[in-house]
């Protein structure tokens, strides 16, 4: 038995001189190659996977915070349109004074390193718009006619959430994010806004209309009297 195994182990270094060593290299370093590639690619997949999946989470930051913002518009539409009625009934002005464009601040948690550029710029143009819209109202809030006012901020918020839901929804297109699913309270919202956003141009363009009618009598009535002086004269 010992003497079997014997002769096979001096037939070992026989068989290794038979080796071709070089072409024994050539495909252990082929494989070493393959198996450093294969780990690149699944490491590069899966660090665009995560890529993706905190691209998607960004953008569903984004849509959620602007989709919170336009029902916080349509209430302050209500409260203006409150304030609006308090004030004929009353005659309180203090009601009109909460009436104002909601401010918008994006949450500062929001990875805007995993957007687009362009994406980012659009969506960080939007706080300076409301920022500009509550300025304006402000300012027209100092001697303007509060009924009016009231009714400007109810158009300004209308339109806030109508752009507010505009950018949610492409967000959401753009970065795979699932539709918005709103309740029933909100089905109709974008519908709702288009609707009152037309009803109040209509109703701002027929005041202004009214104003122009009424200022053309009185500026020809004035020049006709100033004529007379002169033909006195």
């Amino acid at each position: 038995m010992w003497q079997t195994q014997l002769q096979q182990w001096q037939q070992i270094p026989a068989f290794l001189t038979q080796i071709n060593w070089p072409q024994w290299r050539v495909i252990a370093g082929m494989s070493s190659a393959i198996s450093s590639v294969v780990v690149l690619l699944v490491q590069g997949l899966k660090d665009r996977v995560i890529h993706r999946r905190e691209r998607r989470d960004a953008a569903l930051e984004v849509a959620i915070s602007l989709e919170g913002y336009a029902r916080v518009c349509r209430a302050m539409m209500h409260r203006a349109d409150w304030a609006r009625d308090e004030l004929n009934r009353t005659g309180n002005r203090e009601a009109v004074k909460s009436a104002m464009l909601p401010a918008f601040l994006f949450p500062e948690k929001i990875q805007w390193r995993r957007l687009g550029h362009r994406v980012v710029s659009d969506l960080r143009d939007f706080p300076a718009r409301i920022y500009a819209g509550r300025e304006d109202l402000g300012s027209f809030a100092d001697y303007g006619d509060p009924v009016v006012l009231c009714e400007e901020v109810s158009v300004e918020c209308a339109k806030a959430a109508r752009d507010a839901l505009a950018l949610a929804r492409e967000t959401r297109k753009k970065h795979g994010c699932v539709p918005w699913r709103p309740g029933a309270k909100d089905a109709d919202l974008n519908r709702e806004l288009l609707t009152f956003i037309s009803a109040a141009e209509e109703k701002r363009d027929a005041r202004r209309n009214r104003q122009t009618m009424s200022v053309g009598p009185a500026i020809i009535s004035e020049a006709a009297g100033a004529d007379s002086r002169i033909a006195l004269q």
